[in-house]
């Protein structure tokens, strides 16, 4: 029997790190969330804040704080004022990105839709 190894890229990564925040804000603004978050997102709607702003506002918030996260990560900014490139590997000892590696996908994933949502308005 032949066992097969698949090595997860940097995109892929970023991928599951976009996941993540889809499935975060789907919990927040589930009716049946019991988290600290959902529980203050329903107070706001339930006291006239309009559900969809919320919503947008939410998911810019936390795009703009993974794509900020990733980019650090991949040494194109800084983390707390120290910019360095920092190496990800799966739990074989694989790495994941070279450095630079994470920024494309991190901006197709994470800041694209917003940056056109901008372009048009102008």
């Amino acid at each position: 029997m032949e066992v097969r190894v698949i090595i997860m890229t940097g995109e892929e990564f970023v991928k599951l790190c976009f996941n993540e925040k889809e499935s975060i804000l789907k919990e927040y603004f589930s009716v049946s969330s019991r988290t600290e978050v959902a529980g203050r997102i329903n107070l706001l709607i339930e006291s006239g804040t309009d559900r969809n702003e919320l919503y947008r506002l939410i998911d810019l918030v936390l795009s703009e704080n993974y794509y900020s996260l990733l980019l650090a990560l991949d040494g194109e900014a800084s983390l707390d004022g120290k910019q360095e490139c920092y190496k990800l590997f799966d739990e074989n000892h694989n790495l994941l990105n070279e450095c630079g590696e994470l920024e494309e996908a991190a901006f197709s994933f994470f800041m694209e839709d917003t940056y056109n949502s901008i372009k048009r308005k102008r």
